[in-house]
């Protein structure tokens, strides 16, 4: 009944901004529908902060993905969700930077963690997230996100509604916090590493 009321939702909003685009509705008519999209469907979301974003088929399927496994995580599922891609094809600005912003959105309270082959790559994650959530753009989408003024450190921050995201890299220090959502970007530094046994092992461990 939630996944019908929430397409219906998107719908309405899509309709509505059809039928404003095809008439002389005002500017704030189309902007409180072009939120509405924004809030439940990410591709708009990326289009917001990126009018010149090229989204191909691929990219369209990774964010029907992504949100797919936002509502799993809503009702209590275990998902799991793998993007293999080569270099270069825009999977981490989807999955490492505009999906943990456009998640936080939906649900503040949650907690991510982030992970990569090194502290600095998740780290630089950790900017870009934080860097979303502070424009002023961004704001009115999702007015109950709010950074804890206390806890904006790009190593580790807060919400005030007590989520947070956590960068760290392989080894490093998530011992004793938990995550509604963890991503792993990038576990390997290139395939040297990649190619050799031992070092996937300390991977994995």
């Amino acid at each position: 009944a939630k996944e019908k009321q929430r397409k219906a939702q998107t719908e309405r909003a899509a309709t509505t901004l059809r039928g404003l685009d095809g008439r002389k509705a005002n500017a704030a008519e189309k902007e409180l529908a072009r939120r509405m999209l924004c809030r439940r469907n990410l591709l708009p979301y990326v289009l917001r902060f990126n009018p010149k974003y090229r989204a191909g088929w691929v990219h369209k399927v990774i964010c029907l993905k992504l949100e797919q496994f936002m509502r799993d995580v809503e009702a209590g599922k275990s998902p799991r969700l793998m993007i293999q891609m080569p270099p270069r094809h825009g999977k981490s600005v989807l999955a490492s930077t505009e999906f943990p912003a456009w998640l936080l959105g939906n649900h503040p309270d949650w907690e991510i963690i982030m992970c990569s082959y090194a502290a600095q790559l998740a780290t630089s994650f950790s900017k870009r997230v934080r860097g979303r959530l502070r424009e002023p753009n961004n704001i009115p989408l999702f007015p109950r996100l709010k950074l804890d003024p206390d806890n904006e450190n790009a190593e580790g921050w807060r919400t005030t509604s007590g989520g947070g995201f956590l960068p760290a890299g392989v080894n490093g220090p998530v011992t004793g916090n938990g995550a509604h959502v963890l991503i792993i970007d990038d576990p390997v530094k290139n395939a040297e590493e990649a190619n050799s046994e031992v070092l996937r092992e300390q991977t994995k461990e």
